[in-house]
């Protein structure tokens, strides 16, 4: 599971920031050499684990690398690795708030969200209203409690939308052969990303169907507001000026267009 995530992570951030990548001809060759990468480091580690560390360690779970430096290299070893640790998480943060962000930006440039969503700063040429936002919707659901339970439930439905977009690509290649792209990749990743990504949403409704079946509720309880709000079905004269009005005003207060 955290292979996978690391390594379709790299994929779908590089792939939102398509549209700041100077040459796109370089991409299919970035994806296949950073997911080879991690994939080897990966197995690597865990390789390493089981040939080190014993198996009550390895059942506790809980910083597992710095344990092994510390068996191997002893207290300074320890230390290293929990410094790399909280550097790479924080690379990875950024990294997670860097797509988030250009994720709300593209929905609202093209009307799926309000267009505050969508406003770059003029200076910097970043979203920063996304940026904000992300932080704040971020907050406030790791002040609800359990951190882990938070991480199981977003990786939840992150499987499901990446699966979706695998299988999405699959058809596209299948129906719009010759639709204009930026850059083209081996089917192997669409297709190795759409199996692992099916098994890994299928297998927690076996051990956790509950939380499963509340956030499949809460997910497809966007559905009617996208219909409502969006296709415009219903959208009162009234919320459309306040929409406009406050992604003017957000606009200005933080100098973006």
């Amino acid at each position: 599971k955290q292979w996978y995530q690391r390594r379709v992570r790299g994929w779908i951030s590089l792939s939102v920031m398509l549209g700041e990548v100077k040459d796109t001809r370089m991409l299919p060759r970035i994806v296949a050499i950073s997911m080879t990468i991690v994939t080897i480091l990966y197995v690597l580690a865990v390789t390493s684990y089981h040939i080190i560390l014993d198996m009550d360690t390895m059942k506790s779970g809980s910083a597992l690398a710095s344990k092994l430096a510390g068996i191997k290299i002893g207290q300074a070893g320890e230390v290293f690795y929990a410094i790399a640790v909280a550097v790479s998480t924080l690379g990875n943060a950024m990294c997670a708030s860097l797509a988030a962000s250009r994720f709300l930006q593209a929905g609202g440039r093209s009307g799926i969200l309000p267009g505050c969503f969508g406003l770059v700063n003029t200076k910097f040429k970043t979203p920063v209203f996304s940026l904000l936002f992300v932080m704040v919707a971020s907050t406030v659901f790791i002040s609800f409690g359990n951190v882990f339970k938070l991480i199981n439930t977003a990786s939840f439905t992150s499987f499901a939308f990446t699966t979706l977009c695998a299988v999405g690509l699959l058809v596209m290649r299948r129906t719009l052969p010759d639709i204009p792209r930026p850059a083209k990749v081996s089917l192997f990743f669409p297709v190795s990303t759409a199996v692992m990504g099916l098994y890994l949403f299928v297998i927690p409704w076996i051990t956790n169907w509950s939380m499963c079946l509340l956030w499949t509720g809460l997910t497809l309880a966007g559905v009617p507001v996208y219909f409502v709000c969006v296709r415009g079905v219903y959208r009162p004269s009234s919320f459309i000026k306040l929409s406009d009005s406050w992604t003017n005003f957000m606009g200005k207060l933080l100098n973006s267009e």
